[in-house]
């Protein structure tokens, strides 16, 4: 099995895990080169909105990235660029943490052991990326932590380190 397969699998089992959703009939916007989780997502009914031109041909619906996020239930890959754009509501899991000193893309303290879980009283969740720095955070439950972005916009972040 492919690095991008494990990788694709992975982040599918720990959204479903972590949200109960059912992908069917949800948008999806896939920020970065992540074609095995695209795919995975298409496969189970989701409505994948990729920037992407080549995605066409997959099957993907083409949008620039701006709006794909706009439109998105479910954004993967966020960044703190995609934050104006987000939906009231949006789910959404950061982009990859850089590599770790094990080159592994996990993230390590300087004990070597991963960092902490969010503690819902600001900062981030583990994973973020930074996304969320300096925001306060409401974790809404394990693995789930809430922000408000601005009146009436409240998006969830999902910690893939769960």
């Amino acid at each position: 099995m492919s690095d991008g397969h494990r990788r694709a699998q992975t982040a599918i089992q720990t959204i479903l895990r972590l949200t109960n959703l059912l992908m069917a009939g949800k948008r999806v916007a896939v920020i970065g080169d992540e074609p095995e989780l695209a795919a995975r997502l298409r496969a189970m009914g989701a409505q994948t909105l990729l920037a992407d031109p080549a995605a066409a041909l997959r099957g993907h619906r083409v949008l620039a990235e701006d709006e794909a996020v706009a439109l998105a239930d479910l954004v993967v890959g966020a960044t703190e660029a995609h934050l104006p754009f987000l939906r009231d509501g949006a789910i959404l899991i950061p982009a990859a943490p850089p590599a770790g000193p094990s080159g592994t893309g996990e993230p390590h303290g300087t004990d070597g052991e991963p960092p902490a879980g969010p503690s819902g009283t600001g900062g981030g969740p583990s994973g973020t990326g930074g996304v969320f720095a300096g925001l306060p955070g409401v974790r809404v439950r394990d693995g789930i932590t809430g922000y408000r972005l601005g009146p009436g916009r409240e998006v969830f972040v999902l910690d893939m380190s769960c």
